[in-house]
């Protein structure tokens, strides 16, 4: 059987064929909220050059004006277009011909009136979106639909109109106006202080001139060919206030670069501060200050942890909150925002990007880490000659034990080394990797000024150690000639069972237990591992067993200040973990006792490294 020949014709499109309902499909999907509206008509604002826009809105009006170049009659006449647009996406965000009826689901009627400069008069449209509504849904419940095409709703609820202006020749402007706003929308844009934080985190707001802004402002001119803009806001009968960016506070001096790819093309330009004391940037007035903003043509893709998955790991990236800063698009011939614009979308370039500003990412990173160690040294310096002055006084009191002053210095001249170690690895590059932090001239100041101090005080300590150590040498002597050991560890037993006797505590009636064969066969270090496990659990041992504790410990020569446990180790450190981490604490005391085989040297050099770890990263 012989099939017969497929015939094949093209039909022109009919405009009856594109449904009205579209319309509302896509300005309500995408501009739920009405605040969404004032974004989209301050960026065209923005596109046509504007330096500052007006924003009004009183009850069921809003009224956004902007200076930009305006439109005369084909432009206006074009701007009705929906889902097309002149504009490219190489010069501008608006270019897909959707914004001009983002107020579609929120008010009765919209007009639009500009002009451009030297032209006889004005120009505009009047949009009556209400109508248009409720045409749409008297369709949508009738028995039989009729359906309602697009360009009748154009043609029956759009005006195009001309008319006389009386202001300067010289005027250039466009206006849009909300009208009727439905009372469900009027709440979402009037709050002010929701109204400013939105516009913050979504349009390119000019910085006012304190801290650094003047200088990214002339920045984003020079480098990202953007004027932003100043935006003029009132709401209801409250004062005009400028929205400004909040400028971040406690910041080194703001610095530039440039996102490259692997050829060394731009692809992004970068503007950020980092903190000054090692932590992160805190809010102002409920603005947060922290992280980097996405930028393309000065508008904000999605929020400030946007690009945090893309800041190194290594070293926790807790520290990409320790910048303030924006990353604006250079290449948008690879890279188009998705349509809800909180981000970009997924396709090679922004692959490409990704890995770019990712490897961007790596060297500030580093600078903070050593910047943020710098911060640790200045906290650790602090007090410090304080205690090197209270040390040398222990030295040379006699009734003081010199073995607690010992253990003292080294401690704090530990604490010193290790950072002052750290300073010095973050300000190099990593091993196969060419991710060196580049320092300002204040920051390097800094880092050298902290690593000559540290290194200042380590000698200090250093001496008290060796005066202390000397002192230690004539106690050990001195213990030798004392009662032998046997009458320390009977001394011992009697405190704790004393101690059992007057307190509540199970344990101290269990350790008494424990001691007694210890004190029979001296075992100096069982014993004490005893009296440690108590110490290490948290329980009050009272100044007569706390007493027998640093006795038996210094007799086998073990620091009688050294922590018995994490927990301990980080309170010398002025670090308290939460509640949920305690289980965490024991679990790695019990191993370390077990792995280690009690609670000697090693232990303990164990637990301050592990201590200093966490310290570094409760501080990042």
């Amino acid at each position: 059987m012989e099939h017969s020949e497929r015939k094949t014709q093209t039909v022109q499109f009919q405009s009856w064929e594109v449904g009205g309902e579209l319309l509302d499909i896509l300005s309500r999907g995408l501009y739920s909220d009405a605040k969404a509206a004032l974004r989209e008509y301050v960026q065209n604002g923005v596109d046509a050059r504007a330096q500052n826009i007006t924003i009004t809105v009183d009850g069921p009006k809003a009224v956004i004006r902007d200076d930009g170049v305006g439109m005369g009659l084909d432009e206006m006449r074009a701007a009705r277009r929906f889902g097309m647009s002149n504009k490219s996406p190489m010069h501008a965000v608006g270019f897909r011909g959707i914004g001009i009826y983002s107020a579609f689901g929120i008010c009765e009627e919209m007009t639009i009136t500009s002009r451009q400069k030297g032209m006889d008069g004005r120009v505009g449209w009047r949009f009556r979106f209400g109508d248009m509504r409720r045409l749409l849904e008297d369709d949508k419940r009738s028995d039989v639909r009729q359906g309602v095409g697009l360009p009748g709703l154009m043609l029956q609820y759009t005006e195009l109109f001309e008319e006389p202006h009386e202001g300067s020749p010289d005027d250039h402007f466009t206006v849009v106006e909300l009208e009727g706003i439905d009372e469900e929308y009027r709440a979402q844009l009037n709050d002010a202080s929701e109204v400013n934080n939105y516009l913050l985190n979504t349009v390119p707001v000019a910085f006012g001139s304190e801290g650094y802004g003047e200088t990214v402002n002339g920045w984003l001119v020079d480098h990202v060919d953007l004027n932003p803009v100043r935006i003029a806001l009132r709401i209801g009968d409250e004062d005009v206030f400028d929205v400004l960016p909040p400028v971040a506070e406690g910041v080194y001096n703001v610095e530039l670069g440039w996102v490259n790819d692997a050829e060394g093309n731009p692809l992004a330009f970068a503007w950020y501060a980092l903190s000054k004391n090692g932590r992160q940037l805190p809010s102002y007035e409920g603005a947060s200050v922290s992280g980097f903003l996405l930028k393309m043509k000065g508008f904000t893709l999605g929020r400030r942890d946007l690009l945090k998955p893309l800041w190194p790991a290594t070293g926790g990236r807790s520290l990409y909150h320790h910048y303030t800063g924006e990353v604006h698009i250079l290449d948008p011939g690879r890279l188009y925002p998705n349509a809800a614009r909180d981000d970009l979308e997924s396709n090679p370039g922004k692959q490409v990007f990704e890995l770019a500003l990712s490897t961007f990412f790596h060297p500030m990173s580093r600078k903070a880490r050593a910047m943020q160690a710098k911060a640790r040294a200045e906290r650790l310096l602090d007090g410090t000659e304080e205690l090197v002055k209270q040390l040398k006084i222990e030295n040379e009191a006699p009734d003081t034990n010199p073995f607690e002053t010992h253990g003292k210095a080294k401690s704090s001249r530990n604490a010193l080394s290790n950072v002052h170690s750290e300073i010095e690895r973050h300000m190099r590059a990593t091993k196969g990797r060419d991710d060196k932090p580049q320092f300002d001239p204040a920051q390097e100041g800094a880092l050298n000024d902290a690593l000559d101090e540290l290194l200042r005080w380590m000698e200090e300590l250093e001496q008290v150690e060796r005066d202390a150590q000397a002192r230690t040498l004539k106690r050990r002597r001195e213990i030798k000639q004392a009662p032998p050991q046997s009458d320390l560890l009977q001394r011992t037993l009697a405190a704790v069972e004393a101690m059992s006797e007057r307190s509540d505590e199970p344990r101290f009636k269990r350790a008494a237990t424990d001691l007694q064969p210890y004190v029979k066969s001296v075992a100096m270090v069982r014993a004490i591992g005893v009296l440690d496990d108590l110490k290490a659990d948290g329980i009050e041992l009272g100044s007569e067993v706390e007493g027998c504790r640093k006795e038996l410990r210094t007799a086998v020569g073990w620091d009688p200040m050294a922590p018995v446990s994490l927990e301990e180790a980080l309170g010398q450190q002025g670090v308290s973990l939460e509640a949920d981490e305690e289980s965490l604490i024991v679990a790695i005391d019990h191993g370390l006792v077990v792995g280690l085989g009690g609670r000697g040297e090693a232990y303990e050099a164990v637990i301050r490294s592990i201590a200093d770890s966490v310290t570094e990263e409760k501080e990042g």
